[in-house]
């Protein structure tokens, strides 16, 4: 069949004001997956950024007619779920015959929405490629139902069919890597004003990685666990897709994007011993837990051209870590980042939530003392969303204290989703939802403080007039003052 593998576009605009000048562009990888494994079920595969690409929903549209499919698949973000409706809807307006199908999770939370709604056939949950493959398979062979495919929504004749399960892939070896070659290789860098510590330099690139899938956390602001257990990668996939990055597409960066990449470490040990033994020369780095940080692993990790580290640390009160189900302490936090600055010469950034239910000003100044205290390289202040498919959207929504855009009458206004991925520091948008003990104008004050607090030190401001050139001088004042002040 002839399928079409859709990244729409989102409102960055609206979302971000000036601030998008922040947001960098990343391969979307879960899509990627998927048009690899249905390719090699011998399906006609391509593939559309358009948030990369720069195309808005007129141009998209264009594109997708010009492809002539048969099967449109769109990966359905929040901030990107109202322009996958109005695409969806049109698709099944205009292209008849075209069969739509809906991934990732913003959509399974929306799933009768969307179906009900006429804005796709199907709507596939979970961890989608082997779902996905037996959808089109199905449809090869001109079977319009999709009864037991479990983790599959559909409308059959009109009635909701709803998943039975959500899809996980027990064994990652079974799959393909990520169709990158479907995709513009060079639509994705870190600029100079990335929210991140590495700077790509001359031509080589940066790329992103998957390594693991689940995690055995359970914050409840998160939408990424969603009960699926920890599945790991062996360290030589792992490695041979690192020099496939290094040596095929010029990467001199790699992003690891797992929720939980230190979690087995000895697999991550090695990863290491293979990354020096080939003598890969890009550089990495990944989201970490500060319970995994021992002294052993983070010198293997920085002998193997560990650049940075990004810990989510949220907060530097007790009582907020454990409002989220975080499973730190703030005295471990900084052991940890002792550490790392004591064995290694890794980079760490910090990441922090403002707004935890139920959190005070006194906490919220307390955590953004916390994050200057610690030495961190670089650190990311964000109002606390209850994104959909997280416990506390499920528990907020559930006590009619949250927005979802579903109206009594069954309608849906989705220009309310917006508000979710806002962000206000940049904005005059209101959050979608604070905690009753604050206001949002104060927290955006406070985010602001934070952002001063920490970035206006001698230090910091020395090093990032040194990510500074010509090109950018213009948009970084102007983010500096709109973030700032």
């Amino acid at each position: 069949m002839r399928v079409l593998l859709v990244n729409p576009p989102d409102e960055m605009e609206a979302m971000f004001g000036v601030g998008r000048g922040l947001v960098q562009t990343y391969e979307p990888l879960g899509l990627l997956y998927v048009a690899a494994v249905a390719r090699d079920a011998g399906h006609d595969v391509a593939v559309i950024d358009a948030a990369a690409g720069g195309l808005d929903r007129t141009a998209l549209r264009e594109r997708i007619r010009a492809a002539v499919p048969e099967v449109v698949g769109f990966s359905t973000l929040t901030c990107s779920g109202a322009a996958v409706w109005e695409l969806g809807r049109w698709i099944r307006r205009e292209l008849p015959g075209v069969f739509v199908v809906l991934g990732n999770v913003h959509a399974s939370v929306y799933a009768r929405q969307y179906l009900e709604q006429g804005a796709a056939d199907a709507v596939v949950h979970g961890e989608g490629e082997l779902p996905f493959r037996e959808l089109l398979d199905r449809l090869a062979a001109g079977r319009r139902s999709l009864d037991g495919i479990a983790a599959v929504s559909w409308l059959d004749r009109g009635q909701l069919r709803p998943a039975g399960a959500w899809s996980v892939v027990p064994d990652l070896s079974v799959l393909p890597m990520p169709a990158r070659d479907l995709v513009d290789p060079h639509a994705y860098r870190l600029t100079e004003l990335s929210n991140q510590n590495y700077v790509a330099r001359g031509d080589r690139v940066a790329k992103t990685l998957v390594t693991s899938r689940g995690c055995p956390y359970r914050c409840r602001f998160c939408v990424v666990h969603h009960g699926l257990r920890p599945r790991y990668d062996t360290p030589r996939r792992v490695v041979d897709e690192m020099q496939l990055l290094e040596e095929r597409y010029h990467a001199g960066y790699v992003y690891i994007q797992d929720p939980l990449f230190m979690g087995e470490r000895r697999r991550v040990l090695e990863i290491a011993a293979e990354i020096r033994r080939r003598g890969l020369s890009l550089q990495w780095g990944c989201d970490a837990n500060v319970n995994y940080l021992d002294p052993g692993l983070l010198r293997a990790m920085d002998a193997a051209n560990c650049y940075e580290l990004s810990l989510g640390i949220e907060s530097g009160v007790q009582r907020s870590l454990d409002a989220v189900g975080k499973r730190l302490t703030p005295e471990r936090v900084r052991e940890a980042v002792r550490r790392v600055r004591e064995q290694t010469d890794i980079l760490l950034e910090g990441l922090f939530i403002l707004g935890i239910p139920g959190e005070t000003r006194d906490e919220v100044l307390e955590t953004i003392r916390f994050a200057v205290s610690l030495g961190l390289d670089m650190a990311q202040f964000s109002i606390l969303t209850p994104y959909p498919g997280s416990p506390l959207f499920e528990e907020l929504a559930a006590a009619g204290e949250l927005d979802t855009g579903i109206r009594p009458d069954g309608s849906l206004d989705t220009s309310v989703w917006t508000r979710y991925s806002s962000y206000i520091m940049f904005t005059d948008n209101q959050p979608i939802w604070v905690t009753p003990t604050l206001d949002w104008q104060e927290l955006r004050r406070l985010q602001k403080k934070a952002l001063r607090d920490f970035y206006l030190r001698p230090r910091m401001v020395l090093r990032q007039l040194r990510r500074l050139r010509p090109s950018n001088l213009v948009r970084s004042a102007a983010i500096a003052l709109r973030g700032f002040f």
